[in-house]
C-alpha cells in the first residue's frame, strides 16, 4: 500500500512559488516579532530591576511573590480573603467611625462640659 506524501498544493507546481513566498515572509514576521517581544521583555526586566529588589529587600520580594501567588491561584475570591477584608473593613473604619461621632458630639454640645482654667482661679 504506497501512500503519496508530497504536498501537492492548490495549484500543483505552478502555485509553488507563491506559497514559498507567503512562507519566507511569514517566518519574517514572526522573527521580528520574536526579536520585538526579545527586546521587550529586556526592558521589562531592566524597569522592575527584580535581582535587585531582591537583594535589597528579600523578605518583602518574598511576601510579594507570596501575595501574587496567592491572586493566581484563585484565593482572591475564596472565603478567607472575603473574611479578611471585612476584618480590615472593620478594623480601618471603626477608628474613623469613632473620630466622627467624636466630632459631632463635640460640635453639637456648644461648650465642653469641662470648666476652663480661668474660672477654677
Amino acid at each position: 500500500m504506497a501512500t503519496d506524501t508530497e504536498y501537492q498544493g492548490s495549484g500543483g507546481k505552478e502555485g509553488d512559488g507563491e506559497v514559498f513566498e507567503h512562507a519566507k515572509r511569514a517566518v519574517e514576521e514572526a522573527k521580528a516579532f520574536g526579536s520585538a517581544v526579545s527586546g521587550s521583555m529586556e526592558n521589562f526586566s531592566r524597569t522592575l530591576d527584580l535581582r535587585g529588589r531582591v537583594e535589597r529587600h528579600p523578605i518583602g520580594m518574598m511576601f510579594a511573590a507570596l501575595g501574587v501567588g496567592y491572586v493566581l491561584g484563585g484565593g482572591l475570591f475564596s472565603p478567607l480573603t472575603g473574611r479578611l477584608v471585612r476584618v480590615g473593613m472593620r478594623l480601618a473604619l471603626v477608628p474613623l467611625i469613632k473620630s466622627q461621632i467624636g466630632v459631632l458630639a463635640g460640635s453639637s454640645g456648644g461648650q465642653s462640659e469641662r470648666p476652663s482654667e480661668s474660672d477654677a482661679i
